[in-house]
């Protein structure tokens, strides 16, 4: 929920590994391992070397030009299956590179002849950039294919010989620098201890000295015991560690298998679709973590186990099991709030501490439990601002607070309370405007901060600084120029586009919001044919669809805004069968679509079935059974949908029925009646006079009229408030509209 996506809904946000990195630039894995299945033994022994390799004590937690110096790079991805010539990537494989930090290429002949491998080094390329890319030689000999009658012994595949273009082609040739594996280059060893090197930010010959003297020390630790003289307790000694050791990589074996089984077993398992199997590996995890003590435990231990209920959290929400998922977040949370109670001072404490907190609170949210979320959501801005406090200096740390702030503002804009969000949102642009410098990445938060300034603005009933707040967003967007290569960017430039031509339909200038309307459908359409995997490109560009199928319908266009409504129907099995549980797919996406395919069948004068809309008002119910709340959008999408049913059901002379779903979607809406919420204000105002609540629908449209609220929706309002008064209904001409004050 503290990212780039969060404009769409609150959504998972998370830098630490094993969390949802939704437009962060959190990291779950350290590296991704490429190779050729014929050096596996080469790729699985490097995996293991890299995962159990301890860095220095001295240098842990320093700073570097890459970040904090860890304890050991873990976890490292490595892929274990072969792919089919010709194959695009897998799913698993793409969402692994885009959550690595680094891509480590195991190079030799096959592996230079790999179209795996040659894809996977440009999809993370298109991803990260070149800077992020480390090469391992474990056969063969580098720019071989240089030398005429050498070619086969080339160990570089294309994409690591040369740069990436901008079209993703091969362009400018590298001369990549690599760690050696073989005897006669750096030997395995210090082939594993530069690769460590470059990903910490640490020198390699300052890692080589630390590790032979750490090597030397445990050599002069062995000869001092041997000359003790005390052969028989020095046995029983080296027995008694030797036991607790095993002991430690037992239970160390057990949990990284349980991490295996909640990290990479689950990603091929959700692939299958085998969710009795999925249910059964949260249920063994949980066992083996219910029979630990945790008063027992290390913090080293302690800290596995929170990380282990986070994964297990993650997985429950996914499911839908939001009960479940609360629980393993409040063990997690428990866990942290012990190992920050032990070092209330220890800065990667409290960070544990408020990833916990956050997921809490994210799962209150989700659940409708908007006083519960905002509360753990001001518990994490607490535990960010300590964390300023004790290293002002620390990019990451300032950075906590924004992504709180942003989370807070969500939810005080979803609680109506758009002047603190809007406060919210500023302090979350500034703390970035101030690191863009720093990290020019931050770029795409900056923009996404203009994005929800602009939602509280609408919000506020300022469509003007709506209007120039995502101005605003996609000119630093357009800014960063090649500092951000991620299409992400081209994600927020489509939804920027989108929302301007939304905000311009909401001023009743219909002209002025095709143009960005369409070039928004252009863009998500350009996405969503890059990757047909990504169903949430997919709902962008269905939503954005909408949107101009909207405008076309206020420009008289109804030809073309039934194709957009028909293609954005077709594409929405898919996106159920995907997601079934996404709200902005059952909920707001599916009523836009139906609200419009009746408008369309009332302008073209066709009959009107209600089995589609009543199906959908049922489902709505099913959701809200369980005391589920809607936000203000999905509201308004839902009264739209009875009002239109009940309105159909009217001419079909059932009237009881019809004012049971008028009375539904005024019900729906009035807990927004007293915000500036003019979408809100219009549906209800026509609700009421449907209702014979004359008055009141007359006293909202003066309140609209008192705005430069002109949305098409309005002309419907003033000629049913005409004909409810006995007057000639007016037909507003579209100039008309865009001259309204």
């Amino acid at each position: 929920m503290r990212r780039g996506e969060f404009a769409r809904s609150i959504a998972a946000r998370a830098r630490g590994p094993g969390r949802v990195s939704v437009g962060g630039n959190g990291a779950k894995y350290w590296a991704f391992i490429s190779y050729s299945h014929r050096d596996t033994r080469a790729a699985v022994a490097l995996q293991r070397a890299l995962e159990t390799y301890r860095l220095p004590r001295r240098l842990v937690g320093t700073r570097t030009a890459v970040g904090e110096v860890p304890v050991f790079t873990k976890p490292v991805f490595r892929d274990r299956d072969e792919m089919e010539a010709g194959a695009d990537l897998k799913a698993t494989v793409r969402e692994a590179l885009a959550q690595s930090r680094w891509l480590i290429v195991v190079c030799s002949p096959a592996a230079a002849r790999s179209p795996w491998v040659n894809r996977e080094i440009i999809e993370f390329k298109k991803l990260h950039g070149e800077q992020h890319v480390l090469a391992c030689i474990a056969a063969g000999e580098p720019f071989a294919s240089r030398e005429r009658g050498r070619e086969a012994e080339e160990c570089f595949p294309e994409a690591l010989r040369f740069a990436l273009t901008p079209e993703g082609l091969p362009g400018e040739p590298l001369e990549p620098i690599a760690a050696d594996l073989r005897p006669q280059g750096d030997g395995r060893r210090r082939a594993m201890l530069k690769l460590v090197a470059g990903m910490v930010g640490v020198g390699v010959d300052e890692l080589v000295h630390r590790d032979a003297q750490r090597r030397a020390r445990r050599m002069a630790v062995l000869a001092t015991a041997s000359l003790a003289g005390m052969a028989v307790m020095a046995v029983l000694t080296v027995m008694a560690v030797q036991s607790r050791v095993e002991a430690q990589n037992q239970r160390a074996q057990a949990e990284d298998l349980i991490e295996f089984m909640l990290g990479d077993l689950r990603r091929k398992l959700d692939a299958v679709g085998r969710l009795d199997v999925l249910d059964s590996v949260g249920a063994k995890a949980l066992a083996y973590y219910a029979k630990q003590e945790a008063g027992r435990l290390d913090a080293d231990a302690l800290g596995h186990r929170a990380r282990a209920m986070h994964l297990i959290g993650e997985m429950g929400e996914q499911r839908g099991h939001l009960v479940e998922a609360l629980a393993a977040f409040q063990s997690a949370a428990d866990t942290t709030a012990q190992l920050l109670a032990r070092a209330p001072s220890d800065g990667k404490r409290i960070f544990d501490h408020a990833q916990s907190v956050y997921w809490v609170g994210y799962i209150a949210w989700k659940r409708g439990q908007a006083q519960a979320a905002e509360e753990a959501f001001l518990k994490y801005r607490e535990l960010a601002q300590q964390l300023v406090r004790i290293d002002p200096d620390n990019i990451d740390w300032r950075l906590e607070t924004a992504y709180a702030n942003q989370n807070l503002g969500v939810v005080q804009l979803d609680r109506m309370r758009p002047a603190e969000a809007l406060q919210s949102f500023a302090e979350t642009r500034q703390v970035r405007q101030r690191l863009v410098g720093a990290r020019p990445e931050l770029a795409f938060e900056l923009a996404d901060s203009h994005g929800w300034i602009a939602k509280a603005h609408e919000a506020s009933g300022d469509y003007g600084g709506a209007i120039a707040a995502q101005r605003e967003r996609i000119g630093v967007l357009r800014a960063a120029g090649d500092s951000i290569k991620d299409r992400r960017v081209e994600q927020q430039l489509a939804n920027a586009n989108y929302e301007l031509g939304r905000l311009h339909l909401s001023l009743g200038d219909a002209w002025a919001a095709v143009p960005f309307a369409r070039v928004a459908v252009q863009q998500a359409d350009a996405l969503s044919d890059s990757d047909s995997a990504n169903l949430f490109w997919l709902s962008q560009a269905s939503f954005h669809r909408l949107g101009l199928a909207e405008i076309e319908l206020a420009l008289g266009n109804p030809v073309d805004a039934r194709a957009n409504v028909a293609r954005v129907m077709a594409e929405l099995p898919r996106l159920l069968a995907g997601d079934a549980a996404s709200l902005n797919w059952q909920i707001k996406l599916k009523g836009r679509g139906l609200a419009l395919s009746t408008l369309l069948a009332l302008a073209e004068g066709h009959a009107l079935s209600t089995d589609d809309l009543e199906a959908y008002v049922a489902a709505v119910r099913r959701f809200e059974s369980p005391g589920k709340q809607m936000n203000a959008e999905h509201a308004i999408v839902v009264a739209a949908v009875e009002l239109l049913l009940g309105d159909a059901l009217d001419r079909d002379r059932r009237h009881e029925a019809a004012s049971a779903h008028w009375r539904s979607a005024a019900g729906r809406l009035q807990p927004f009646a007293n915000t500036d919420n003019y979408p809100v204000l219009t549906l209800l105002a026509r609700l009421q006079l449907r209702l014979g609540q004359h008055d009141v629908g007359s006293a909202l449209a003066e309140r609209l009229q008192a705005s430069n609220y002109r949305h098409p929706a309005t002309a419907d309002l003033v000629n049913e408030l005409s004909r409810g008064a006995g007057i000639r209904p007016v037909k507003f001409s579209l100039k008309e509209r865009r001259n309204a004050k």
